[in-house]
């Protein structure tokens, strides 16, 4: 009965990021995506990257090559199979790149394609990511313009291209490392917190990498259990400026004095909080004050929605709101039907689709 608000090492990391593999794609729809007859506004896609996409620079022997080595780059967004048919709508909207199942369980929008890939650069000139990924792109469209310019074919920029990545994303591999000892690294560009530009930009993000939970606690009520609304958001410590920055923006839940206690952060409010772990190096976000919830993150969602999956956890979340405003939460079968409803929700909800899959 008692089910928990968890973060399962972040959303991030159930959605497996796995490489891409050259497969044919087949059509995939499902009913819950009449929600996505339309272009993604721009500020939502720049969101959805800075929950799910990844910028790459890849080195690989060629034994075929000049230099002995292959350079390429690409983009690409890695999610659960669940929102396949989000990523057709980002492919769309953007006319470039391809979407392809990578497995039973996951799939990838990826572009790499040297022209096509100067849209993506373009896209994040003009909507900024605003997370701690865009050091990254920064290093990425460095190399980027490198290879544009066939520099990479050469010894020269074969060897900047190196000095590059040594800061972005998981650095140069080992094997790299040895093979071109005397490399000297760019420096990661720095990395500051600069606000949320659009509200469009949240619902981008929060569509890939929050969540919207029903938690049952136990209670010293008749029914012995009590009904809590969490909308959460668990990032890596280096984006606690951006959990502060979500924070504030939903400006009546009193979370612009931040104060700071040795490892724990956490701002004003009774049960609004953003918390920083410094020993686990992690981040979260949580707004679990029910009025807050009703008054606000409810009607923000309602106005600039969530789009793919995650939008039907947010229905389920809503729909349990209503219940709980009419106070049906409070008589045995109100609270059996939110029981219901919340053990579908969520990695529940995924791991359900999963089961169905492997059936089929």
């Amino acid at each position: 009965m008692q089910l928990r608000y968890t973060l399962t090492g972040f959303e991030r990391n159930y959605q497996s990021k796995i490489p891409s593999k050259r497969t044919k794609s087949r059509p995939f729809s499902t009913s819950q995506n009449s929600d996505l007859q339309f272009n993604i506004n721009p500020w939502f896609l720049t969101g959805y990257s800075d929950a799910e996409s990844s910028f790459v620079i890849s080195i690989y022997r060629d034994e075929n090559s000049k230099l002995k080595w292959r350079v390429t780059a690409s983009f690409s967004i890695n999610v659960h199979i669940k929102d396949i048919a989000l990523l057709e709508q980002i492919h769309k909207t953007l006319g470039v790149g391809k979407v392809r199942k990578n497995g039973p369980t996951t799939a990838v929008f990826r572009v790499d394609n040297i022209k096509e890939l100067q849209i993506i650069v373009d896209h994040f000139n003009k909507y900024p990511l605003v997370s701690a990924k865009l050091p990254d792109f920064l290093l990425f469209e460095q190399c980027f313009e490198l290879i544009q310019q066939k520099q990479h074919l050469t010894q020269q920029g074969f060897e900047q291209i190196l000095a590059l990545k040594y800061n972005l994303n998981k650095g140069l591999p080992e094997e790299l490392k040895k093979a071109f000892p005397n490399i000297t690294p760019v420096a990661r560009p720095g990395y500051v917190f600069n606000g949320i530009p659009d509200p469009m930009w949240i619902a981008g993000f929060v569509s890939g990498d929050s969540g919207f939970t029903v938690s049952i606690e136990k209670s010293h009520n008749k029914l012995g259990r009590r009904i809590r609304l969490i909308f959460g958001t668990g990032l890596h410590i280096r984006d606690t400026g951006l959990l502060k920055g979500m924070a504030k923006y939903f400006s009546n839940l009193n979370f612009n004095m931040i104060n700071q206690d040795d490892n724990i952060l956490e701002t004003t409010g009774k049960e609004s909080n953003v918390h920083v772990s410094e020993e686990r190096n992690t981040a979260l976000l949580q707004i679990k004050n029910n009025s807050d919830v009703l008054n606000k993150v409810i009607p923000f969602f309602n106005k600039y929605p969530v789009l793919g999956v995650k939008s039907l956890d947010f229905a389920d979340f809503k729909g349990v709101a209503e219940l709980v405003q009419k106070k049906e939460h409070l008589s045995a079968e109100g609270l059996m039907k939110i029981t219901k409803i919340a053990e579908g929700m969520n990695l529940d909800r995924v791991l359900k689709q999963d089961k169905c899959s492997a059936d089929e």
